[in-house]
Parts: structure tokens; sequence; C-alpha cells
């Protein structure tokens, strides 16, 4: 607190760098206390953001109509019916189902039992965006967790593994396919738009891939070696697996709700070329047919009481606090400040230090969306200049904006993280997120350019 307290003091005092506003300066210490705050926890993590934002109009760097309207996009009201999704899957006997599934596969290693769900989660996220998917998928690990007596909080390494785990492999899923993720299909457009770069959907795959191939295993030894889960109980899954054996047969509303989720899943892959089919409003419209008389899928009861609203406070404050960056320019003119002596570098070098800036920079600014709007260009234009490949560069791009390893403040992994479960800490993230990021970067540089020199690609 006192630390964050006299950033914000020595900030308000000390002169603006050469290029930087006093208000983008005091924006940025604002962001950085915002950091700070959250990683220690000092406050929940809302409430820290909020207290941001009241800063941002009473030191006159926003004014509060600008602050609030900044609070909400598409990611927002998308967040509706993820929200939904959970809640169905959560308190429906799917779970219970694909649990027994599970364990009758993987038994009482817990190792096998977090490869499976990091194998499967990272397969459907390729048609599936991470989000969404990643809300369906944490509450049939939970119910893993429950049938073992897993304690909540911070005390089992096992459910470390799972909640930290599965929003990795969504967003690892989600590089292999455009569809993926709709950050890929954002970048994309940018580059197509500046420079005429064209991407089909196999040439994607032929990228995506192998990079997957690599990441989910690199996750999962991680996560394994350094918190070494503790085995479940032969009860536990034996219990789970007659459980699963004698459900009787699905009942209307679950059967309804899952044709629901089936035909929301394939209007959003098909959202991904038909631009009519806004995944916003599609998300709304199916949010309306879980509760549609005859489908009954959920409760609002059960909807309000479920969801992970702080998580959407979170996202709010979030946008608010990036949206003060941008109007400065204190992201561009931290962007300019460490790019401009990138083309006298070798080219690897300056591509291993646009993909470490990616990665750190989407770490603590979570919109995903915003970080490629952000970089897109800027990094393109560089490769460019310096020869480089601009497909590699794209990838790089989408596959960071769309990926947080290290800091659960992206909406994927803050799904788990502010979940009243409570099963991981800021610090247990990054303690294993340095090595799928690790893996990443090298990819970035090596593997992706050159598959696209193979492929063709410019």
């Amino acid at each position: 607190m006192l630390a964050g307290l006299l950033l914000l003091v020595l900030a308000a005092l000390a002169p603006a760098p050469a290029g930087l506003t006093s208000q983008a300066l005091m924006a940025l210490a604002i962001f950085f206390v915002a950091i700070v705050f959250w990683v220690t926890e000092v406050m929940p993590i809302a409430i820290t953001g909020w207290a941001m934002v009241g800063l941002l109009p009473l030191l006159g760097i926003m004014t509060p109509d600008d602050a609030w309207s900044a609070s909400i996009n598409n990611a927002i009201i998308f967040y509706l019916c993820c929200f939904a999704f959970a809640c169905f899957i959560g308190r429906s006997s799917i779970a219970t189902r694909l649990t027994g599934l599970i364990l009758k596969w993987a038994g009482t290693s817990p190792s096998r039992v977090l490869l499976g769900f990091m194998v499967v989660t990272a397969l459907i996220s390729t048609l599936m965006d991470n989000l969404p998917l990643c809300a369906v998928m944490l509450p049939i690990a939970y119910g893993v967790l429950d049938a073992n007596d897993t304690p909540l909080g911070r005390k089992s390494s096992f459910a470390k593994c799972l909640a930290i785990g599965i929003p990795w492999a969504a967003a690892i899923g989600g590089m292999m396919t455009p569809a993926g993720c709709i950050i890929n299909v954002l970048t994309l457009s940018l580059l197509e738009q500046s420079f005429g770069l064209q991407i089909s959907f196999v040439q994607w795959m032929a990228l995506g891939i192998p990079a997957a191939i690599i990441l989910v295993p690199v996750g999962w030894v991680a996560l394994v070696r350094i918190f070494k889960p503790e085995a479940l109980s032969q009860q536990a899954v034996d219990a789970g697996i007659t459980q699963a054996d004698e459900l009787p047969s699905m009942p209307r509303n679950e059967v309804a709700g899952v044709l629901v989720m089936l035909i929301t899943l394939v209007i959003w892959i098909a959202g991904s070329w038909v631009p009519a089919l806004n995944t916003t409003v599609v998300s709304l419209i199916a949010l309306g047919f879980m509760f549609f008389p005859g489908v009954d899928a959920i409760k609002f009861d059960d909807f309000l009481s479920d969801s992970p609203w702080g998580m959407m406070l979170l996202m709010m404050a979030v946008n608010v606090l990036v949206a003060a960056l941008i109007a400065t320019g204190a992201i561009e003119w931290l962007v300019g400040v460490v790019m401009s002596p990138m083309t006298a570098w070798p080219l690897l070098a300056t591509m291993v230090a646009l993909s470490v800036i990616a990665c750190l920079l989407h770490n603590v600014i979570p919109a995903g969306p915003a970080c490629a709007g952000l970089i897109a260009v800027p990094f393109a234009t560089i490769v460019s200049s310096m020869g480089g490949n601009l497909a590699a560069v794209c990838v790089m791009v989408a596959w960071w904006s769309a990926i947080a390893f290290m800091l659960p403040l992206d909406g994927v992994p803050l799904l788990s993280y502010a979940n009243k479960r409570k099963y991981f800490s800021f610090g247990d993230m990054l303690k294993t997120g340095w090595a799928p990021s690790l893996a990443l970067v090298v990819i970035t540089v090596t593997l992706t350019p050159a598959t696209c020199a193979l492929l063709g690609l410019a």
C-alpha cells in the first residue's frame, strides 16, 4: 500500500519525460499501482480496479462520462452468456457424466486427470472461443475435486493444477485455427487492411497445430513438476464412476440446454466467416433461450448466485484504465521508446524482443483486442522494414493477444481465479507460467517463421 501511494506521489511531482504529457505519466502510474495491488492482493481485485478508476476523473485524466462509457464493451456483454452456460453445466448432470468418463481413463493418477482435461479442452477450443469453453470445462473439473473432497482455498496442489491448466489449454487450443479465438480474426483483418496480408484457414492450422502440440505438454509438465499434485483416492474415483453410471437418461431441460449450447457453438463458428453473425449478438439471443419457456435450462436465481460478477466488475475497471492509457498516448509512448532502437538489431533479436513485449503487455493489460490493435501494425511495420516475415508477426500478435500464462488478469484465467473456490493465487500462476511463456517465445521466433517460409507466406 505504501509503495503504491509513494509511486502516485512521485508521478505527480516528477516532470514528464520527453514526448509524454503529465496526464499520460499519471495514467501510467495509476495503472502500475493497480498492478502492484493486484499482485499483492492488498484489497479485493475488483475494488482495487475501481478505486484506481476513481482517480482518473479526480486527477483530470478522463472525464467521468468518458470513464464510465469506456467500462462497457462487447466482451463484457459477451460474458453474460458465458455465465449462463457455466451455470447450466455446473447444475446439470453433464459434469457428473463427463467426470465418470475421465476417471475411468485416468484412475487415481492426478497427472493423467490433468492431461486428459487439458487435451480435451485444447481440442474443443479449435472451434470454440476460449472464454466460453473455459466457462464450460471448469465446472466439470470442479466436479472431480468435489468427488475427492478437495478443500476450498489454496491447500490442494491438484486443484491448482486443474484451475490453471484448463484456462491454459483453452487458450492454446484457440491458436490452432482462425475460428479458435476471435482475436485471430481481428489480427488477420488489421494486417490485411494495412499490408494486404492473407492467411488461409489451412495455412493457419499448419502454423497453430505444431505450436499447440508443443505447448500443451510443456504446460502440463510445468504444473505437475512444480506443484506435485496429490493423488486421488480410489474411493473417490470409484464413487465418481458409479455416480455417473447410475444416472438416468438426461432430463428434458438438460437436453434442451445442450441443444442451445451446440447451436450457439455452430453459429459462433459460422460467425468467423459471416460478419452478420456477431458473436455478442448471438450470445445475447442464446442467453435468452436458456430461460425460454419449454427450455428452462437454468433458473434466474441460480444464474445470479453462480455467476462471477466480481470478474465482470474487474474487467470493466480494466477497460477504463486501458482507455486512459490509450487516450493519453501513454501506451504509444512506451512502445515507441522500447521499439525505436530495434531496427538496428539483428532480425532474430528484434523478433525475440517483440515476442517478449507482446507476452508481457497482455499479461498486465488483459484487454486482448486492445493489445492486438495496439501492436499489430507497429510490430509488422518494424519487421517488414527489416525484411522479416509479416505472416509470422501476424500470428505472433494474435497468439500473445489471446494468451496470458503468467497473470490471471485476462478473461480466460480470470474466470478460474475469480471463482469463489480460490484455488490459486497470482504467485502460483506466475511460478509456473514462465515455462509455457518461454516455449511460446521460442516457437514464435523459430518454428513459426520457418513454417511461414515453407508455406510461401510473405
